[in-house]
């Protein structure tokens, strides 16, 4: 049986990625953009295939028992990512390049550091928030609002049919659960329930599973759209709102949340669910009603 705690606890750590990125965004530079054309509708497709490629090696390796294999690649990637996310972050902060990369450097040694030595399920969720927040805010600059739209589109149809139809989703979650890696957000229920073995395709023991899981990127790819409004929608000339671009993705964000609580609805009857048709549906609905509202126009930021 599951607790309020959990749930508070899961609904915490979901809006730490929204909320924590886009009060980042005024702190970025102009022009900071992972693509030189951020309203190319191609975008989004490097990303797709790139989750597919990386869903397909993670499953054969599974398969074939190599988790060793599996765990040594996800932390280096990890490392790289910490380094990356903890130099930006330096930087957005005022520090000196060369600083701000040597304490990248030290974040991601120190992390991975307790990831091994220590890896409590706090210890994971932390490095993952950290990790989400800073990929939230990167993808949500350089894709403008139609990439956005076509990402969180494909990925939740992607989603639905990886937890519903082929299920392989589930055989992934069950393989790295363990692992210690910040890539699931876990909450446990009673203490030592994060080590009991998952095994989600079993509907008899829905009632039964305690531990609470979410994948990482159930928080990252809906949080895009929001950041991408915050830092690509126009300005108005002339507007009874202050800061549209702001409004519209703070409205985008309350459609999100309220998306979350009703799929925290759903699995509190312990059925694992496709967080991301939920998740990206309200935050695309709360976006495009927002925008109607602030801008009264049919263009939704395309250009």
């Amino acid at each position: 049986m599951r607790t309020a705690r959990q749930y508070l606890v899961m609904t915490v750590m979901f809006l730490v990625v929204p909320i924590a990125a886009l009060a980042l965004v005024p702190t970025v530079p102009s022009g900071y953009r992972a693509f030189q054309d951020q309203n190319d509708p191609t975008n989004p497709l490097l990303y797709v295939v790139l989750i597919l490629v990386t869903t397909a090696v993670m499953l054969l390796l599974i398969k074939r028992s190599k988790l060793g294999t599996l765990k040594t690649i996800l932390f280096a990637a990890m490392g790289l990512g910490l380094f990356s996310i903890g130099s930006l972050f330096m930087m957005l902060a005022g520090v000196d390049e060369n600083i701000a990369m040597f304490c990248g450097v030290l974040l991601s040694a120190f992390l991975l550091y307790l990831l091994i030595k220590h890896p409590r399920w706090y210890v994971v969720n932390g490095a993952g928030l950290l990790m989400g927040v800073g990929a939230a805010l990167i993808l949500g600059l350089s894709l403008g609002i139609l990439p956005a739209l076509l990402l969180l589109t494909m990925l939740a149809v992607y989603d639905a049919l990886s937890v519903y139809v082929t299920k392989h989703m589930l055989t992934l979650a069950e393989g790295v659960g363990d692992l210690g890696l910040p890539i699931v957000l876990v909450v446990p229920g009673r203490k030592g329930a994060e080590k009991v073995k998952l095994d989600l395709k079993d509907r008899s023991k829905d009632a039964d599973r305690e531990i609470m899981l979410m994948g990482l990127g159930d928080a990252i790819i809906p949080s895009i759209l929001v950041i991408s409004a915050a830092a690509n929608l126009p300005p108005l000339s002339i507007s009874e709102w202050p800061q549209p671009a702001m409004l519209v993705a703070v409205m985008t964000l309350i459609a999100l949340t309220l998306g979350f609580l009703g799929l925290m609805l759903l699995i509190s009857k312990g059925r694992p669910q496709a967080g991301l048709p939920f998740l990206n549906g309200s935050a695309i609905l709360g976006f495009a009603l927002s925008y109607l509202l602030v801008y009264r126009d049919l263009g939704f930021g395309f250009a």
